[in-house]
C-alpha cells in the first residue's frame, strides 16, 4: 500500500470514527441512569410521587425536562421495554393529562396530541376524578389509563439534551 492509500484509509477511518463519536456525543449528557433513544433522554423512577409532584421533580433536572410525552409507537415500546425491565408493581405516570377538565388532553411538554394509545374503554374518567395519563402495569406499560392525579405512582421524565 503507497503512502497515500495509507493515508486515504487512516482519513477514511477518522472519518468515520468522527462520526461515530459525534453520534454518541448526546447520550453523554444524559443524566446518569438515564437512557437515550432519538435525540433524547429518558429518566425512569422507581421512587412514588403523585403527578404533579412527579412533574416538579423532572422539571428539576433542567434541560426542559418534563414527564415524558410519548409521540409515536415505537417511542411507546421502548419506554414501555425499559419500564418492564425493572418488574415494576405499580402504574407509572407519563406527561398526559387534561387540565381543563374538559376531556382535551395535553402533553405537559406542549407536543401535539397525535398519537394515542389508551387502553380499551379509556380514557373513562371514573368518578369525574381521572385527569392524568398513566401506563399501565397491566398492559406491561404498553397502553395508558387516566387515572385521579393525586395518586402514588413511578414516573418517567423525558428532555432533549
Amino acid at each position: 500500500m503507497s503512502v497515500t492509500s495509507s493515508s486515504l484509509v487512516v482519513l477514511l477511518g477518522c472519518v468515520i470514527l468522527g462520526v461515530s463519536l459525534s453520534d454518541a456525543a448526546p447520550r453523554s449528557s444524559c443524566p446518569y441512569g438515564w437512557f437515550y433513544y432519538k435525540s433524547h433522554c429518558y429518566g425512569y423512577f422507581r421512587f412514588k410521587l403523585s403527578w404533579s409532584e412527579a412533574e416538579f421533580e423532572c422539571v428539576s433536572y433542567g434541560h426542559g425536562a418534563h414527564l415524558a410525552s410519548i409521540l409515536d409507537n415505537a417511542e411507546a415500546d421502548i419506554i414501555a421495554s425499559h419500564v418492564s425491565a425493572y418488574q415494576v408493581n405499580g402504574d407509572v405516570w407519563i406527561g398526559l393529562h387534561d387540565p381543563e377538565q374538559n376531556r382535551r388532553w395535553k402533553w405537559n411538554d406542549g407536543s401535539m396530541y397525535n398519537y394515542r394509545n389508551w387502553k380499551n374503554g379509556e380514557p373513562n374518567n371514573v368518578n369525574n376524578e381521572e385527569y392524568c395519563g398513566e401506563l399501565a402495569v397491566e398492559t406491561r406499560f404498553e397502553k395508558w389509563n387516566d387515572a385521579p392525579c393525586n395518586i402514588q405512582n413511578h414516573f418517567v421524565c423525558k428532555f432533549k439534551p
